[in-house]
Protein backbone atom coordinates (compact mmCIF):
# COMPACT_ATOMS: atom_id res chain seq x y z
CA UNK A 1 0.00 0.00 0.00
CA UNK A 2 0.93 3.54 -0.54
CA UNK A 3 0.61 6.44 2.20
CA UNK A 4 0.91 9.90 1.74
CA UNK A 5 4.51 11.10 2.90
CA UNK A 6 6.65 13.71 4.35
CA UNK A 7 9.55 15.03 1.78
CA UNK A 8 11.39 17.66 2.73
CA UNK A 9 8.94 20.72 2.76
CA UNK A 10 5.85 18.89 0.78
CA UNK A 11 3.67 16.19 0.52
CA UNK A 12 4.00 13.31 -1.86
CA UNK A 13 1.87 9.84 -2.55
CA UNK A 14 4.51 7.61 -4.99
CA UNK A 15 6.80 10.03 -4.88
CA UNK A 16 5.05 12.72 -6.43
CA UNK A 17 3.96 15.87 -4.85
CA UNK A 18 0.26 16.13 -3.63
CA UNK A 19 -2.07 19.14 -2.60
CA UNK A 20 -4.81 19.10 -0.39
CA UNK A 21 -8.32 20.76 -0.93
CA UNK A 22 -10.55 20.11 1.59
CA UNK A 23 -13.46 20.85 3.84
CA UNK A 24 -14.21 19.91 7.90
CA UNK A 25 -16.95 17.65 8.84
CA UNK A 26 -17.80 20.24 11.12
CA UNK A 27 -19.87 19.22 14.10
CA UNK A 28 -20.39 15.87 13.27
CA UNK A 29 -18.48 13.84 16.11
CA UNK A 30 -18.34 17.10 18.41
CA UNK A 31 -21.32 18.88 18.56
CA UNK A 32 -20.54 23.00 18.72
CA UNK A 33 -23.48 25.05 19.85
CA UNK A 34 -23.01 28.14 16.33
CA UNK A 35 -22.72 25.22 14.04
CA UNK A 36 -26.17 23.70 15.34
CA UNK A 37 -27.99 26.42 16.71
CA UNK A 38 -29.09 25.35 20.37
CA UNK A 39 -26.75 26.54 23.47
CA UNK A 40 -23.90 25.28 25.35
CA UNK A 41 -21.44 22.44 24.85
CA UNK A 42 -21.29 19.27 23.35
CA UNK A 43 -21.46 17.39 26.97
CA UNK A 44 -24.21 19.88 28.27
CA UNK A 45 -26.37 19.24 25.15
CA UNK A 46 -25.77 15.65 25.58
CA UNK A 47 -26.98 16.00 29.19
CA UNK A 48 -30.38 18.29 28.57
CA UNK A 49 -31.15 15.38 25.92
CA UNK A 50 -30.83 12.83 28.47
CA UNK A 51 -32.77 14.42 31.22
CA UNK A 52 -35.53 15.35 29.64
CA UNK A 53 -35.94 12.23 27.56
CA UNK A 54 -34.05 9.48 29.61
CA UNK A 55 -30.93 7.45 28.18
CA UNK A 56 -31.95 5.31 25.77
CA UNK A 57 -33.78 7.72 23.67
CA UNK A 58 -30.78 10.27 24.06
CA UNK A 59 -28.40 7.91 22.70
CA UNK A 60 -30.89 6.40 19.89
CA UNK A 61 -31.51 10.20 19.18
CA UNK A 62 -27.29 11.14 19.11
CA UNK A 63 -26.65 7.74 17.15
CA UNK A 64 -29.30 8.74 14.85
CA UNK A 65 -27.36 12.35 13.90
CA UNK A 66 -24.00 10.44 13.35
CA UNK A 67 -25.71 8.19 11.07
CA UNK A 68 -27.32 10.86 9.40
CA UNK A 69 -24.82 14.29 9.24
CA UNK A 70 -22.37 12.06 6.98
CA UNK A 71 -23.50 9.51 4.55
CA UNK A 72 -22.42 8.23 0.82
CA UNK A 73 -24.62 11.42 -0.82
CA UNK A 74 -22.44 13.52 1.19
CA UNK A 75 -19.30 11.33 -0.29
CA UNK A 76 -20.63 11.68 -3.57
CA UNK A 77 -20.96 15.53 -3.37
CA UNK A 78 -17.65 16.62 -1.80
CA UNK A 79 -15.96 13.93 -4.93
CA UNK A 80 -17.93 15.88 -7.34
CA UNK A 81 -16.53 18.94 -6.24
CA UNK A 82 -13.04 18.29 -5.87
CA UNK A 83 -12.59 17.66 -2.48
CA UNK A 84 -9.41 15.06 -1.62
CA UNK A 85 -9.45 15.16 2.00
CA UNK A 86 -11.70 16.31 4.90
CA UNK A 87 -10.78 17.08 8.39
CA UNK A 88 -12.89 15.20 10.94
CA UNK A 89 -13.30 17.12 14.52
CA UNK A 90 -14.21 13.99 17.15
CA UNK A 91 -14.75 14.54 21.30
CA UNK A 92 -12.59 12.36 23.26
CA UNK A 93 -15.89 10.99 25.12
CA UNK A 94 -17.13 9.08 21.55
CA UNK A 95 -14.03 6.58 22.81
CA UNK A 96 -14.06 6.68 26.68
CA UNK A 97 -15.70 8.09 29.44
CA UNK A 98 -14.12 10.37 32.38
CA UNK A 99 -15.11 7.71 34.94
CA UNK A 100 -13.48 4.64 32.70
CA UNK A 101 -10.94 6.14 30.74
CA UNK A 102 -9.14 2.60 30.64
CA UNK A 103 -12.55 0.93 28.56
CA UNK A 104 -12.69 2.25 25.16
CA UNK A 105 -15.77 2.63 23.38
CA UNK A 106 -16.01 0.00 20.43
CA UNK A 107 -18.77 2.72 19.09
CA UNK A 108 -16.64 5.17 18.34
CA UNK A 109 -14.48 2.88 16.23
CA UNK A 110 -17.25 1.73 14.11
CA UNK A 111 -18.47 4.97 13.21
CA UNK A 112 -14.65 5.47 11.78
CA UNK A 113 -14.76 2.28 10.18
CA UNK A 114 -17.40 3.41 8.27
CA UNK A 115 -16.21 6.92 7.39
CA UNK A 116 -12.86 5.03 6.01
CA UNK A 117 -15.15 2.47 4.13
CA UNK A 118 -16.70 5.94 2.49
CA UNK A 119 -13.12 6.99 2.34
CA UNK A 120 -11.84 4.12 0.00
CA UNK A 121 -14.72 4.23 -1.94
CA UNK A 122 -14.58 7.95 -3.60
CA UNK A 123 -10.27 8.27 -2.69
CA UNK A 124 -10.84 10.89 -0.45
CA UNK A 125 -8.32 11.63 2.83
CA UNK A 126 -9.17 11.71 5.77
CA UNK A 127 -7.82 13.40 8.81
CA UNK A 128 -8.84 13.32 12.21
CA UNK A 129 -8.63 16.09 14.59
CA UNK A 130 -9.04 15.51 18.65
CA UNK A 131 -11.20 18.61 19.08
CA UNK A 132 -11.65 18.29 22.52
CA UNK A 133 -9.69 16.53 25.46
CA UNK A 134 -10.40 15.85 28.90
CA UNK A 135 -9.98 19.00 30.82
CA UNK A 136 -9.67 21.22 28.03
CA UNK A 137 -7.19 21.95 25.90
CA UNK A 138 -8.46 25.32 25.53
CA UNK A 139 -11.23 27.27 27.40
CA UNK A 140 -13.70 28.01 24.16
CA UNK A 141 -17.03 26.15 23.83
CA UNK A 142 -15.88 23.92 20.71
CA UNK A 143 -13.41 22.12 23.40
CA UNK A 144 -16.09 20.80 25.19
CA UNK A 145 -15.02 23.18 27.97
CA UNK A 146 -18.15 23.39 30.56
CA UNK A 147 -15.40 24.85 33.37
CA UNK A 148 -13.37 28.02 30.95
CA UNK A 149 -9.92 26.33 32.95
CA UNK A 150 -7.67 24.25 30.80
CA UNK A 151 -7.37 21.91 32.76
CA UNK A 152 -5.48 19.31 30.32
CA UNK A 153 -2.38 21.65 30.77
CA UNK A 154 -2.21 21.57 34.81
CA UNK A 155 -2.83 17.22 35.38
CA UNK A 156 -0.36 15.18 33.87
CA UNK A 157 -3.02 12.76 33.86
CA UNK A 158 -5.44 14.07 31.10
CA UNK A 159 -2.25 13.97 28.74
CA UNK A 160 -1.75 10.62 29.57
CA UNK A 161 -5.17 9.98 28.33
CA UNK A 162 -5.09 11.26 25.27
CA UNK A 163 -1.10 9.40 24.52
CA UNK A 164 -3.29 6.20 25.18
CA UNK A 165 -6.13 7.37 22.95
CA UNK A 166 -4.47 7.98 19.56
CA UNK A 167 -1.50 5.09 20.50
CA UNK A 168 -5.11 2.51 20.24
CA UNK A 169 -6.24 4.79 17.29
CA UNK A 170 -3.15 4.40 15.58
CA UNK A 171 -2.86 0.71 16.29
CA UNK A 172 -6.26 0.22 14.49
CA UNK A 173 -5.89 2.59 11.74
CA UNK A 174 -2.20 1.63 11.21
CA UNK A 175 -3.03 0.18 7.45
CA UNK A 176 -5.89 2.66 6.31
CA UNK A 177 -4.34 4.02 2.64
CA UNK A 178 -6.88 7.00 3.11
CA UNK A 179 -5.88 7.91 6.26
CA UNK A 180 -3.85 10.91 5.80
CA UNK A 181 -2.30 11.33 9.44
CA UNK A 182 -3.33 11.97 12.86
CA UNK A 183 -4.27 16.04 13.98
CA UNK A 184 -3.16 15.47 17.29
CA UNK A 185 -4.57 17.98 18.66
CA UNK A 186 -6.92 21.20 18.26
CA UNK A 187 -6.31 24.56 18.36
CA UNK A 188 -4.45 24.75 22.18
CA UNK A 189 -4.27 27.55 24.28
CA UNK A 190 -3.08 29.33 27.83
CA UNK A 191 -0.69 26.76 28.15
CA UNK A 192 0.69 27.42 31.46
CA UNK A 193 4.62 26.58 30.76
CA UNK A 194 6.47 27.09 27.55
CA UNK A 195 8.04 23.42 27.55
CA UNK A 196 4.30 21.57 28.12
CA UNK A 197 3.09 21.60 24.27
CA UNK A 198 6.47 20.20 22.66
CA UNK A 199 6.70 18.15 25.45
CA UNK A 200 3.14 16.51 25.40
CA UNK A 201 3.95 16.20 21.19
CA UNK A 202 7.09 14.53 21.96
CA UNK A 203 4.99 11.60 23.90
CA UNK A 204 1.97 11.42 21.58
CA UNK A 205 4.49 10.94 18.86
CA UNK A 206 6.61 8.25 20.42
CA UNK A 207 3.15 6.35 21.39
CA UNK A 208 1.94 6.30 17.88
CA UNK A 209 5.19 5.52 16.49
CA UNK A 210 4.90 2.28 18.20
CA UNK A 211 2.39 1.04 16.52
CA UNK A 212 2.47 3.16 13.19
CA UNK A 213 5.15 4.51 10.99
CA UNK A 214 2.72 4.53 8.22
CA UNK A 215 1.22 8.02 8.66
CA UNK A 216 1.86 11.76 8.82
CA UNK A 217 1.39 13.36 12.81
CA UNK A 218 0.19 17.18 12.36
CA UNK A 219 1.05 18.96 15.54
CA UNK A 220 -0.88 22.42 16.13
CA UNK A 221 1.16 25.70 17.63
CA UNK A 222 -0.33 27.47 20.92
CA UNK A 223 -2.68 30.32 20.82
CA UNK A 224 -5.16 28.61 18.74
CA UNK A 225 -2.92 26.95 16.57
CA UNK A 226 -1.59 30.54 15.50
CA UNK A 227 1.93 30.70 17.55
CA UNK A 228 4.37 28.22 17.12
CA UNK A 229 6.96 29.38 19.36
CA UNK A 230 6.78 26.79 21.98
CA UNK A 231 7.83 24.29 19.61
CA UNK A 232 11.73 23.73 19.74
CA UNK A 233 12.42 20.93 17.86
CA UNK A 234 10.59 18.16 15.23
CA UNK A 235 12.80 15.11 15.39
CA UNK A 236 10.51 12.87 13.63
CA UNK A 237 10.79 12.62 9.99
CA UNK A 238 6.50 12.28 9.15
CA UNK A 239 5.71 14.82 11.16
CA UNK A 240 3.91 18.29 9.76
CA UNK A 241 2.45 21.71 11.14
CA UNK A 242 -1.44 23.08 10.52
CA UNK A 243 -1.87 26.36 11.57
CA UNK A 244 -5.88 28.13 11.24
CA UNK A 245 -6.04 31.22 9.35
CA UNK A 246 -9.09 33.34 11.09
CA UNK A 247 -8.59 37.16 9.94
CA UNK A 248 -11.34 38.73 10.55
CA UNK A 249 -12.17 36.82 13.77
CA UNK A 250 -9.20 38.70 14.99
CA UNK A 251 -9.84 41.74 12.67
CA UNK A 252 -12.87 42.58 13.22
CA UNK A 253 -12.90 45.45 10.89
CA UNK A 254 -11.80 43.50 7.53
CA UNK A 255 -15.45 41.67 8.07
CA UNK A 256 -16.94 45.06 7.36
CA UNK A 257 -18.40 45.42 3.83
CA UNK A 258 -17.50 49.08 3.62
CA UNK A 259 -13.77 47.63 3.34
CA UNK A 260 -12.19 47.84 0.27
CA UNK A 261 -11.58 44.42 -1.03
CA UNK A 262 -8.62 44.50 -2.65
CA UNK A 263 -7.08 46.33 1.00
CA UNK A 264 -8.82 43.17 2.66
CA UNK A 265 -7.04 40.86 0.14
CA UNK A 266 -3.56 42.63 0.65
CA UNK A 267 -3.99 42.17 4.24
CA UNK A 268 -5.14 38.59 4.59
CA UNK A 269 -2.34 38.15 2.36
CA UNK A 270 0.45 39.85 5.04
CA UNK A 271 -1.20 38.03 7.63
CA UNK A 272 -1.46 34.66 5.88
CA UNK A 273 2.40 35.24 5.04
CA UNK A 274 3.51 35.60 8.71
CA UNK A 275 1.94 31.96 9.69
CA UNK A 276 3.39 30.40 6.33
CA UNK A 277 6.51 31.11 7.71
CA UNK A 278 6.95 28.37 9.66
CA UNK A 279 7.33 26.17 6.22
CA UNK A 280 10.63 27.64 6.45
CA UNK A 281 11.45 27.71 9.67
CA UNK A 282 10.79 24.07 10.29
CA UNK A 283 11.79 22.97 6.86
CA UNK A 284 8.40 20.43 6.59
CA UNK A 285 4.97 20.79 4.83
CA UNK A 286 2.58 23.01 6.58
CA UNK A 287 -1.63 22.35 5.96
CA UNK A 288 -4.24 25.64 7.11
CA UNK A 289 -6.57 23.30 8.85
CA UNK A 290 -8.97 25.53 8.93
CA UNK A 291 -10.40 28.71 7.42
CA UNK A 292 -13.62 30.11 6.91
CA UNK A 293 -16.63 32.81 7.20
CA UNK A 294 -20.13 33.27 8.81
CA UNK A 295 -21.97 32.85 5.43
CA UNK A 296 -24.44 35.98 5.04
CA UNK A 297 -27.74 34.02 3.38
CA UNK A 298 -28.48 37.90 2.76
CA UNK A 299 -25.32 38.81 1.16
CA UNK A 300 -23.89 35.68 -0.84
CA UNK A 301 -21.79 37.29 -2.95
CA UNK A 302 -20.01 39.38 -0.04
CA UNK A 303 -19.23 35.96 1.65
CA UNK A 304 -18.12 33.91 -1.33
CA UNK A 305 -16.05 36.91 -2.29
CA UNK A 306 -13.79 36.04 1.07
CA UNK A 307 -14.24 32.83 0.28
CA UNK A 308 -12.21 33.40 -3.34
CA UNK A 309 -9.46 35.61 -2.00
CA UNK A 310 -8.54 33.16 0.89
CA UNK A 311 -8.42 30.44 -1.50
CA UNK A 312 -6.45 32.88 -4.01
CA UNK A 313 -3.96 33.28 -1.35
CA UNK A 314 -4.05 29.11 -0.57
CA UNK A 315 -3.12 29.14 -4.26
CA UNK A 316 -0.54 31.04 -4.12
CA UNK A 317 1.76 29.89 -1.66
CA UNK A 318 0.59 26.55 -1.95
CA UNK A 319 -0.68 25.60 1.12
CA UNK A 320 -3.28 22.86 1.37
CA UNK A 321 -6.08 23.52 2.75
CA UNK A 322 -9.43 22.34 4.55
CA UNK A 323 -12.28 24.93 5.19
CA UNK A 324 -14.31 25.15 7.80
CA UNK A 325 -17.00 23.82 7.38
CA UNK A 326 -19.10 21.34 5.31
CA UNK A 327 -22.36 21.42 6.42
CA UNK A 328 -24.06 22.61 10.11
CA UNK A 329 -27.43 24.58 10.60
CA UNK A 330 -26.70 27.01 8.07
CA UNK A 331 -24.05 29.35 9.65
CA UNK A 332 -20.37 28.31 8.05
CA UNK A 333 -21.20 25.17 6.47
CA UNK A 334 -21.61 24.83 2.38
CA UNK A 335 -24.66 22.42 2.89
CA UNK A 336 -27.67 23.15 5.78
CA UNK A 337 -30.78 21.63 6.24
CA UNK A 338 -33.72 23.06 4.28
CA UNK A 339 -36.05 26.00 6.32
CA UNK A 340 -38.82 23.77 6.39
CA UNK A 341 -37.06 21.08 8.10
CA UNK A 342 -37.80 20.07 11.69
CA UNK A 343 -34.08 20.64 13.04
CA UNK A 344 -34.14 24.65 11.43
CA UNK A 345 -37.61 24.95 12.90
CA UNK A 346 -36.69 23.80 15.70
CA UNK A 347 -33.61 25.85 16.05
CA UNK A 348 -36.02 28.91 14.70
CA UNK A 349 -37.44 28.75 18.35
CA UNK A 350 -34.02 29.13 20.24
CA UNK A 351 -32.96 32.30 17.76
CA UNK A 352 -35.79 33.83 18.99
CA UNK A 353 -33.53 34.44 22.60
CA UNK A 354 -30.08 33.48 21.80
CA UNK A 355 -27.50 33.07 19.35
CA UNK A 356 -23.32 32.26 20.01
CA UNK A 357 -22.08 36.35 20.26
CA UNK A 358 -24.40 36.93 23.15
CA UNK A 359 -22.50 34.12 25.54
CA UNK A 360 -18.70 36.22 24.46
CA UNK A 361 -21.22 40.05 25.00
CA UNK A 362 -22.87 38.34 28.42
CA UNK A 363 -19.47 37.31 29.75
CA UNK A 364 -17.51 40.29 29.05
CA UNK A 365 -20.15 42.36 30.82
CA UNK A 366 -20.07 40.21 33.57
CA UNK A 367 -16.07 40.74 33.99
CA UNK A 368 -15.93 44.15 33.06
CA UNK A 369 -18.96 44.97 35.70
CA UNK A 370 -16.99 42.83 38.28
CA UNK A 371 -13.35 44.58 37.59
CA UNK A 372 -15.00 48.07 37.50
CA UNK A 373 -16.51 47.63 41.12
CA UNK A 374 -13.66 45.74 42.87
CA UNK A 375 -10.39 45.09 40.54
CA UNK A 376 -10.19 48.38 38.47
CA UNK A 377 -6.55 47.45 38.09
CA UNK A 378 -7.10 44.12 36.24
CA UNK A 379 -5.66 43.61 32.86
CA UNK A 380 -6.70 43.41 29.36
CA UNK A 381 -5.67 40.31 29.14
CA UNK A 382 -6.79 38.41 32.37
CA UNK A 383 -10.08 40.07 31.64
CA UNK A 384 -10.19 38.09 28.80
CA UNK A 385 -8.92 34.84 30.11
CA UNK A 386 -11.34 35.40 32.59
CA UNK A 387 -14.77 35.22 30.38
CA UNK A 388 -14.35 31.82 29.73
CA UNK A 389 -15.21 30.94 32.66
CA UNK A 390 -17.96 33.39 33.25
CA UNK A 391 -19.19 31.31 29.65
CA UNK A 392 -19.24 28.27 32.13
CA UNK A 393 -22.02 30.19 34.44
CA UNK A 394 -23.70 31.14 31.23
CA UNK A 395 -24.20 27.99 29.66
CA UNK A 396 -26.09 26.12 32.93
CA UNK A 397 -28.84 28.81 33.09
CA UNK A 398 -28.78 28.79 29.15
CA UNK A 399 -29.04 24.74 29.16
CA UNK A 400 -31.74 24.59 32.52
CA UNK A 401 -34.04 27.81 31.36
CA UNK A 402 -33.69 27.87 27.52
CA UNK A 403 -32.50 24.42 25.92
CA UNK A 404 -34.35 22.11 28.35
CA UNK A 405 -37.91 24.14 28.11
CA UNK A 406 -37.77 23.73 24.47
CA UNK A 407 -37.11 19.81 24.14
CA UNK A 408 -39.71 19.50 27.08
CA UNK A 409 -42.47 20.35 24.61
CA UNK A 410 -41.30 17.98 22.35
CA UNK A 411 -42.47 14.34 22.34
CA UNK A 412 -39.98 11.50 21.89
CA UNK A 413 -41.37 10.83 17.83
CA UNK A 414 -40.49 14.63 17.33
CA UNK A 415 -37.11 14.46 18.62
CA UNK A 416 -36.39 11.47 16.95
CA UNK A 417 -37.17 12.75 13.77
CA UNK A 418 -34.93 15.50 14.22
CA UNK A 419 -31.61 14.17 12.83
CA UNK A 420 -33.00 13.32 9.74
CA UNK A 421 -33.20 17.63 9.16
CA UNK A 422 -29.17 16.49 8.17
CA UNK A 423 -29.47 13.57 5.78
CA UNK A 424 -27.84 14.92 2.26
CA UNK A 425 -30.97 14.82 0.16
CA UNK A 426 -32.90 16.89 3.15
CA UNK A 427 -30.59 19.50 2.72
CA UNK A 428 -29.69 21.96 0.70
CA UNK A 429 -26.13 23.84 -0.39
CA UNK A 430 -24.71 27.28 -1.75
CA UNK A 431 -24.30 27.14 -5.63
CA UNK A 432 -22.03 29.82 -5.52
CA UNK A 433 -20.01 27.99 -3.21
CA UNK A 434 -19.94 24.53 -4.94
CA UNK A 435 -18.77 26.82 -7.91
CA UNK A 436 -15.90 28.21 -6.23
CA UNK A 437 -14.57 24.68 -5.01
CA UNK A 438 -15.34 23.28 -8.19
CA UNK A 439 -12.94 25.73 -9.76
CA UNK A 440 -10.30 25.95 -7.81
CA UNK A 441 -7.09 24.47 -8.60
CA UNK A 442 -3.38 24.96 -7.41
Amino acid sequence: MSFVKVQNKVFVLEDREILFAGLGLGSWLNMEHFMLGIPTTDTQIRKVFQDVFGKETASAFFHKFIMNFIGENDFKFLKEMGINLVRVPFNYHLFFEDNAPDVYKEEGFLYFDRLFDLAKKYQIFILPDLHTAPGGQNPDWHSDNTTGFTQFWHYKVFQDQVVSLWQVFAKRYKDEPFLLGYDILNEPFLIPKTDILNDFYEEVTKAIRSVDTNHIIFIEGDFFSMDFSSIHSIEDKQTALAFHFYPTVWEKNLFSKEYDRTQRKMDFDAIFMKLTQIREQFGIPILCGEAGYDIDQEDISFTMGLVEDTLDIFRKYKVSWTLWSYKDAAFMGMVYPKKESGWMKFTDKIHQYWNHYQDTSMAEKIIENLCKEYFPKASKEDKYHLTFSQRSLIYYFQAEYWLKPELMKMTKDEILMLPDSFLFEQCEFYKEYETILKGFHF
